[in-house]
């Protein structure tokens, strides 16, 4: 432990015992796990910690308690997000745990499984930052009480499981003082383990059916938005990704398509290449090299960043906002330009990317774009939309567009698409449901699309995001593209897909799960798509909130896969391009 962190536990293990957790300077000890010591410091008799880049957590090592008083003093400092203080109990290893989780607007009663956040309960609590404020739990079998400021909050059944207790700062920088517990000091049923020597961001090294090798950043470009990857790698060796770059927010006018390549095999990226700069917002890239070496991106443009405006001609956003500014620089734009270069394009390189040909619009929008099959042909599965990716609300071609689940096909290397199906939904669903598909051709012949699907209730609004279930739907085609089946529910919860076939015929899918335990997913199917082994779904990395996913994977020369996705590096940075090197074990 670092001479830094002089923070001593010293307290008797007698059952019922009043138990002081002092900051002592005056020795060091074990008596501390601390998931980031260098993070953790003591100052004038107040354990000071660091959580300004994501929750950094200080567990008591020296008891496991079943019924306790947890009591402390804290002073969250003001700053951007939650300003949360965190007090712990039942912690069985560093990544399990219950809290209560004083933020400056809430206590919020939860339970920690491996980042997967579920709530008990909570209560309005107004907090004050850089104020000192005195908080207490106490369990009493199953049941829990939670008091701020000496007022009693609230009461929430909870788990009786035995454990360590400790604190935990997120989003600010946490003092804590005159730290006390009170409680039965119990065995657990297994040791008290750190894991995270286990791990590589978030994830397990070895998993069931996957080993995690790295994981990095790729492409950051401070104090901008990265978005929506692809990645395809060419018959030299060399991988190249695109994404939506040099943006300002996740919905925004500035959006490009920027490409960055490496030439040894992810371990090193170059610089940003602009390839697609419009006047719209560019997003969503996807890349495939075909047999003779040309290359095929595809993107959409969007003015969704303008709101009502492109209806109204007005601007009705509060001023001085983002979206001010935004619906005030689309009333500036030539409303001709702004409509030819609305929707959905491929675009062709003969040259390796160097220079690139004039786009060419698609019927569909396929995020991560097309492949191409046995047969020569490219194939994309799309979904078309009468929208603000598409079309100006005035613009006369909307009346004769169609918001339809459509197959697309380019017999000449994409310079040229032509809708060749559309694929049937459940009665009950609707086209709107439907977003960003991918398929593979699986070695059976079979072509197997997956698509992100949002939940609707009985009366079809959208199911808040918490209450989702996320799963994937599934499609067949046995024909080469001519019929498809009607669309069904797979068990893999997550969005938007990505399918990878292996040399020995398995398929990889990898997706983001925005919800739950967040961060990037793989499940793998051993019979050509007909089933997924979602009991041993691969976790690829972790993160710590929403913002994430569009992950796409790439074969390696050495067998493992190449998987990049989008994702902040650290709390309060936006997003930029992560990649993890893994391979599948069995």
């Amino acid at each position: 432990m670092p001479k830094a962190i002089t923070c001593l536990l010293v307290c008797s293990l007698a059952a019922l015992a009043q138990n002081k957790l002092n900051v002592d300077g005056n020795e060091m000890g074990e008596s501390w796990f601390f998931s980031s010591p260098d993070k953790v410091t003591c100052v004038d008799g107040s354990m000071v910690i660091d959580g300004m880049q994501g929750p950094v957590r200080a567990i008591s090592a020296e008891a496991e308690y079943a019924d306790f008083e947890l009591e402390a003093e804290f002073n969250a400092a003001k700053a951007n997000g939650v300003m949360a203080i965190g007090f712990m109990f039942a912690s069985t290893d560093n990544e399990r745990f219950i809290s209560v989780h004083y933020d400056w607007r809430s206590a919020i009663l939860f339970q920690d499984i491996e980042g997967e956040y579920l709530e008990i309960k909570r209560g309005p609590k107004p907090q004050a930052p850089d104020t000192w404020h005195t908080a207490k739990i106490a369990r009493k079998g199953d049941q829990l009480t939670v008091w701020f400021n000496g007022k009693e909050l609230f009461t929430a059944p909870v788990p009786t499981t035995v454990g360590r207790v400790g604190f935990y700062a997120s989003q600010t920088v946490g003092q804590l003082k005159n730290m006390k517990v009170r409680g039965t000091v119990a065995k657990p049923e297994k040791p008290w383990k750190d894991t995270s020597k286990e791990k590589i961001a978030g994830a397990n090294i070895i998993q069931n059916r996957a080993q995690i090798i790295w994981t990095k950043t790729i492409c950051k470009q401070e104090g901008r938005y990265i978005g929506w990857p692809s990645v395809c790698t060419r018959k030299n060796g060399q991988i190249l990704a695109v994404f939506s770059g040099d943006r300002e927010e996740h919905v925004c006018p500035w959006g490009k398509v920027q490409m960055i390549r490496s030439n040894d095999h992810g371990e090193s990226w170059t610089e940003p290449e602009t390839i697609v700069n419009g006047i719209n917002d560019d997003r969503d890239a996807g890349i495939m090299e075909l047999e003779n070496g040309d290359l095929v991106v595809t993107w959409f443009s969007s003015i969704a960043y303008a709101g009502a405006t492109p209806s109204t001609g007005k601007v009705s956003a509060k001023p001085g906002t983002k979206p001010f500014h935004y619906q005030n620089h689309f009333l500036k734009l030539p409303a001709d330009l702004v409509k030819s270069q609305l929707g959905y394009f491929t675009m062709r390189s003969t040259d390796g990317g160097k220079t690139w040909e004039k786009p060419v619009r698609t019927e569909g929008s396929a995020n991560h774009g097309g492949i191409q099959l046995k047969d020569g042909r490219l194939m994309m599965v799309g979904r078309s939309s009468t929208g603000a990716d598409r079309f100006l609300p005035n613009d006369p071609e909307r009346k004769n567009a169609r918001r339809e689940l459509v197959v697309e096909v380019s017999e000449d290397n994409g310079k040229s698409w032509k809708t060749v199906a559309t694929i049937s939904r459940p009665p009950n669903e609707n086209v709107g449901q439907y977003h960003e598909p991918f398929l593979v051709e699986a070695d059976d012949g079979r072509l197997v699309a997956l698509f992100r699907f949002h939940d609707h209730d009985a009366s079809g609004k959208r199911v808040p995001e918490i209450k989702r279930t996320h799963t994937l739907r599934q499609t067949e085609s046995a024909d080469g593209g001519k019929t498809w089946s009607v669309l069904a529910p797979t068990e893999m919860a997550g969005y938007p897909p990505h399918l990878l076939k292996l040399p020995d015929g398995k398929i990889v899918v990898v997706y983001g799960r925005r919800f739950g335990r967040y961060g990037e997913y793989a499940c793998i199917s051993d019979d050509h798509g007909k089933t997924w082994d979602v009991a041993n779904e691969i976790k690829i990395a972790g993160h710590f909130n929403g913002d994430l996913g569009y992950p796409a994977s790439t074969l390696l020369p050495d067998g493992s896969v190449l998987t990049v996705y989008y994702q902040a590096e650290r709390v309060g940075e936006p997003p930029c391009l992560r990649a993890t090197k893994w391979k599948v074990l069995k």
